[in-house]
């Protein structure tokens, strides 16, 4: 790809994209944060941003000046600053009860007052930026502002994230400064505002976690706070120390009185645990409750290697100590890659939390039983929590429980369940295996000769109430819930109601009702939509706006698919989201580059649309890991050599062209983003999600052919 370095709206345009990869980075980082790393937070962020670059690319075509676009960049990023500020504030903003981490549902206002003045005037700037260029101008800026993106989305990857959110923001704009300076300043302009923005980095993101702390109203003093590459850490500055994660309490460190009980009992649930694996409460001090047991080596999975780091830190020595005994081995990376590869186990624990996200139900689904039951040695056992009591199971958290119970049964011939505020299920490969008689747990206490305070043996009557236990299993065995898959996560929608939506009962029931609803409603939208582009071409000819949402709308559709391909075949993508988007975004430069070239019309979007036909049956198909990135490289590809054409066919100046096009297809995006993103993708699952995409884009090449046959 040859792209013009002398041409004078070169910087501004790299300019803006980079401000747009770092600020929607930036603010999604933020969203996870603000609703414990619920991809809830994708749909709503990604949405509210996407149709704020729209509108703002819709009014720019009218009303945007060159001159001053050039510092909108800039501008963008200092909005996405106040945007930080408003989410840290949302629980206090919103009414929130002291330490509750809010909800997109109840904080929709803030969120579009966080989210939607910076991508206003980021849209706005587009086509500004691209006034006065040749007629070729739509294609080469779409083709520069995506390889901004791309810079922008890596640098604060492997650069900026590490400084937090006010740090990025900060360096950012210093960084879009320069280069919309005079072009013998460009240089030393960004120097000068970068070494300012890195000095002041460190005291903003204190000042800015103190008083996020204060708007949450968490009990004690904030004391050490970290970004991870995967996560914000933060703790307490007093004792109990209280942990947490993306505004959630993770864990208080010591908690003698919750977590040394749980992890007692489910060590001794297997008469000699001498290899144990653990996913999950590392943070709480169950390693060191474990240990008590004496088995000869624990593994201790946690993905995020900072994290582990910062507990050292927080935690002190006592804490550390645990982690440093030679039979505890730390395995940092993602579970589902970790088992797959493991040796065979007496005892495997998932005590992490539950699926309220598609990164944790990463654990809560058929395929990861199936490797962990294929990691047991002979009479090993698989326990599993599940944040539902079993007091009241005739709602969401009862479906919950069903669905992880049936996604266990897929593995497992033998199932129990432990009834409790937090129920426990226990699974081997022989029914013997389970034992839940309290004599005999007491008797294997004895055996081994702990001494706890926390857990007297006469404690074990009470956890494992027969009456609680036999009224648990008949529930669970009427329930007629199907299990949670990879390719259809049915967990996080119960588990989302539960965490996302609680204290709304009318909303608690429309998100445990999605997957009876969600296919009907769907399928009718699509319907609808397919109607409506025919019938745009019968009555004008030519619909260049409504392919460009149909472009948009598909370009983030398959972009959310391959991401969930590769979480599915290889493990969390949040290690490598920077280098999947740089292929995305590599694509559609490569593609707007390339396709401005050839005369841009109607057929030859056509032959995109079919492209993309065979692109969503490939995804359909099911891919194996090694195809995700080359396929988001031909995802990348068919967007961005679609836009010279729907840019073309808008009609009017360059800067208008590209303007409608630009803000036509951002719409279409916002809406997939909120409907795969929210509602296809864990409803559905991916094939039928692709199926439709594919659909839809066969649905737009039949209404380009239509159009260019009523024009002969």
């Amino acid at each position: 790809m040859r792209l013009p370095s002398l041409h004078p709206e070169l910087a501004p345009l790299l300019a803006l994209g980079a401000a747009t990869g770092v600020g929607q980075a930036v603010l999604l980082r933020e969203g996870m944060a603000a609703l414990g790393g619920s991809e809830v937070a994708w749909g709503a962020v990604l949405a509210v941003w996407l149709a704020g670059m729209g509108a703002g690319s819709w009014l720019g075509c009218r009303r945007a000046r060159p001159a001053s676009a050039r510092v909108l960049p800039a501008a963008s990023l200092a909005l996405v600053g106040v945007g930080v500020v408003l989410l840290r504030a949302a629980p206090l903003l919103t009414g929130a009860a002291a330490g509750e981490t809010g909800s997109a549902w109840g904080a929709a206002w803030v969120w579009l007052l966080a989210v939607l003045p910076a991508a206003l005037t980021a849209g706005w700037a587009f086509p500004a930026l691209v006034a006065g260029v040749d007629e070729t101008a739509p294609g080469r800026a779409y083709a520069l502002e995506s390889v901004g993106a791309v810079a922008g989305g890596a640098a604060f990857t492997f650069l900026l994230a590490g400084f937090g959110s006010a740090g990025a923001v900060l360096c950012g704009t210093a960084l879009t400064l320069g280069a919309v300076a005079r072009r013998g300043w460009r240089v030393a302009t960004a120097v000068v505002l970068l070494g300012g923005a890195v000095a002041a980095a460190g005291p903003v993101g204190d000042a800015l976690t103190r008083a996020g702390w204060a708007w949450s109203r968490r009990p004690g003093e904030p004391g050490r706070w970290r970004e991870t590459a995967q996560q914000r850490l933060e703790a307490s500055g007093t004792a109990p120390v209280a942990i947490y994660a993306d505004g959630r309490l993770a864990a208080t460190w010591p908690d003698p009185w919750r977590a040394a009980p749980r992890a007692h009992l489910a060590m001794l649930l297997h008469p000699d645990p001498r290899r144990v694996l653990l996913v999950g409460a590392s943070a709480d001090g169950s390693v060191a409750t474990l240990l008590a047991h004496r088995p000869d080596s624990i593994e201790v999975v946690d993905e995020d290697r900072a994290a582990t780091e910062f507990l050292r830190d927080a935690l002190g020595a006592g804490f550390a100590r645990s982690l440093d005994d030679p039979r505890v081995l730390l395995r940092h990376g993602d579970p589902i890659r970790l088992v797959r590869g493991a040796h065979r186990y007496d005892l495997v624990l998932l005590l992490d939390a539950d699926p309220a996200t598609l990164r944790q139900a990463r654990t809560r689904s058929a395929e990861f039983f199936a490797a962990a039951a294929a990691s047991l040695a002979p009479g090993g056992v698989l326990v599993v929590r599940v944040g539902v009591g079993d007091t009241f199971l005739g709602g969401v958290g009862g479906r919950l429980l069903a669905t992880v119970h049936a996604s266990v049964r897929t593995a497992f011939p033998a199932v129990a369940a432990v009834p409790g505020d937090e129920v426990l299920l226990v699974a081997a490969h022989d029914r013997a295996a389970i034992v839940l008689d309290p004599v005999e747990l007491a008797r294997r206490w004895t055996s081994r000769g702990i001494v706890d305070p926390a857990f007297p043996p006469e404690l074990l009557g009470a956890l494992l109430d027969p009456v609680r236990a036999t009224t648990l299993a008949g529930v669970l065995a009427d329930a007629d819930e199907p299990p949670s898959t990879a390719a259809r996560p049915r967990a996080v929608p119960l588990a989302a109601a539960l965490v996302e939506v609680r204290g709304s009962p009318s909303l608690v029931r429309a998100v445990a009702a999605l997957g009876s609803v969600a296919p009907k409603a769907l399928g009718g939208a699509l319907v609808l939509a397919v109607a409506g582009l025919l019938a745009s071409t019968l009555a004008r000819r030519a619909a260049g706006v409504e392919i460009a949402a149909v472009v948009g709308f598909c370009s983030m559709g398959w972009w959310l698919l391959l991401l969930a391909a590769w979480q599915a075949t290889v493990g969390a993508v949040y290690s490598e989201i920077g280098a999947l988007s740089a292929c995305f975004m590599a694509g559609i430069a490569g593609g707007a580059a390339a396709a401005r070239r050839r005369h841009p019309g109607p057929r030859s979007l056509a032959v995109v649309m079919v492209g993309g036909v065979g692109l969503s049956l490939g995804i359909a198909a099911g891919l194996p890991a090694g195809a995700v990135p080359p396929l988001l490289l031909l995802a990348g590809g068919l967007t961005g050599a679609a836009f010279p054409a729907v840019a073309a066919m808008a009609g009017g100046a360059a800067a208008r062209r590209a303007g409608v096009a630009f803000a036509a297809d951002e719409i279409g995006a916002a809406v997939s983003a909120a409907v795969v993103g929210v509602v296809a993708l864990p409803a559905l699952g991916a094939r039928p999600t692709a199926i439709g995409l594919g659909f839809l884009a066969a649905a737009a090449a039949a209404t380009l052919a239509v159009a260019r046959e009523r024009r002969r």
